[in-house]
This record gives C-alpha cells, sequence and structure tokens, in this order.
C-alpha cells in the first residue's frame, strides 16, 4: 500500500513538473468577433505546434496594445504591420494570420469612395478609438467621432448622426443584420484590405521566428484554409 501511494505520489509530482514546465502566453485583443475567432483558432493551433500553451483576453483597443507593449500581457493582435515603431516592446510575428477589408457603411449608396482616404474629406464619420490605421489616415475627414463600441458607431449612423462608419466588411455586415439596419451597407471600393499580424511583447521575442513556421505549415498543410473556412 506504501509503495503505491509513494508511486502515485511520485507521478503526480512529475505531471505537476511537466505542466509548470509549459510555457503560457495571454495575448489581448479587441478584434470583431469574426476576426477575434480567426485569431484564437489560428493561434490556438500554431502556439500547440511549438508547445506553447495560449490564451486570448479582451480589453478596450488603446488598452488592450499598451498592456502588452508594458508586459502586461504576452502579446496583441491582429494589427496592422509596423507598429513597433509606436510600440518599441512590440515584435511583430512576420507571417500574416488574415486579410481583413475595411470599408466604410453609409445610408447612402451614391458617396464615392474612388479617392480612397481623401473621399472622406467631405463626411462625418465615426470609428472605434484605438485603430491605428484609421487614426492615421481618416483624421481630415469633416468631423471625427471615436467611439468604443461598434454599436455605437452603427446606431449613429442609423440616426443620421454621422454619414459614414468604418468597420471591417464581414464583422459589419453581420453587425447591421443582427441590430436590424437594413438600409446600411458597406461601400465599394474597400478603404483598404490590410494583413493584419500578431504583436508578442519583446521577453518573448525568441518565439517569433518558431511561430512564423509555424504559421507557414498551417498553410502549407490546408489547416490554415479549413480554419478560415468556417469563420468567413
Amino acid at each position: 500500500m506504501r509503495i503505491r501511494f509513494l508511486l502515485g505520489w511520485l507521478l503526480a509530482c512529475c505531471v505537476a513538473s511537466v505542466l509548470a514546465d509549459t510555457p503560457a502566453l495571454t495575448v489581448s485583443t479587441n478584434n470583431t468577433p469574426l476576426d477575434r475567432k480567426a485569431l484564437e483558432q489560428i493561434a490556438q493551433e500554431s502556439f500547440r505546434r511549438i508547445g506553447v500553451d495560449f490564451k486570448l483576453v479582451s480589453l478596450p483597443s488603446e488598452r488592450s496594445l499598451v498592456a502588452a507593449n508594458l508586459g502586461e500581457v504576452d502579446g496583441e493582435g491582429l494589427r496592422v504591420g509596423g507598429l513597433a515603431g509606436q510600440y518599441p516592446n512590440l515584435v511583430q510575428v512576420p507571417e500574416r494570420f488574415v486579410r481583413i477589408s475595411f470599408v466604410a457603411f453609409s445610408k447612402d449608396a451614391t458617396i464615392s469612395l474612388d479617392n480612397g482616404w481623401d473621399s472622406l474629406k467631405p463626411y462625418r464619420i465615426a470609428f472605434i478609438t484605438g485603430w491605428k490605421m484609421f487614426e492615421a489616415n481618416a483624421g481630415t475627414a469633416r468631423v471625427v467621432h471615436k467611439v468604443d463600441k461598434p454599436e455605437q458607431l452603427f446606431r449613429m449612423l442609423d440616426d443620421d448622426r454621422v454619414d459614414l462608419v468604418l468597420y471591417t466588411k464581414a464583422d459589419g455586415i453581420v453587425l447591421t443584420r443582427s441590430l436590424g439596419l437594413a438600409s446600411i451597407a458597406p461601400l465599394s471600393p474597400s478603404l483598404k484590405d490590410v494583413d493584419m499580424y500578431l504583436y508578442l511583447n519583446k521577453k518573448h521575442q525568441a518565439l517569433v521566428p518558431r511561430l512564423s513556421q509555424a504559421l507557414r505549415e498551417l498553410k502549407t498543410d490546408g489547416t490554415y484554409n479549413r480554419i478560415l473556412s468556417t469563420i468567413y
């Protein structure tokens, strides 16, 4: 009996030791629901392949970046490339996670966006606080509103408080349908189709090449497309 007890105790200690030695990373996000699901599922599989546990948490957009930059969480995504200059403690994983269409939604289908960002200048617009691409490119619009939640954007548009709201195409279509806002639709062309990336705090930069390789393998063996086909 004593021998069995000792063997059980040793086995439990070994399991606990293995679990304790398994690295775990927490990544924060403020992505839209579909993009969040893509991040979570692709990251879970990629991190699993390099032997790292992965956890995704939600934070407001700007706070999410700041927390990752300060090391309060281990990483942040999905974001446009090139943010390391603004957030020096973040290292971009160079392999693309997803490609997203950023668009303007409106009740007026006659609005032309043929001049890209310059097309926004005559209009009252709104977008989510902390969305860096919109902050960098849409600031010359006649009136700019920043809000915390996507539902606020589309309610403002429905109430004619703004002319355009800037959001991601796939999630915007789903959201307007769920809110019953049949008069609101995305305009063409998109403002920009963008590759989106994961960032890790620099204390984990040794994982970056391994994670990039795992992502490439996902794309090569078909796992990547299978995941995205269930989301978008």
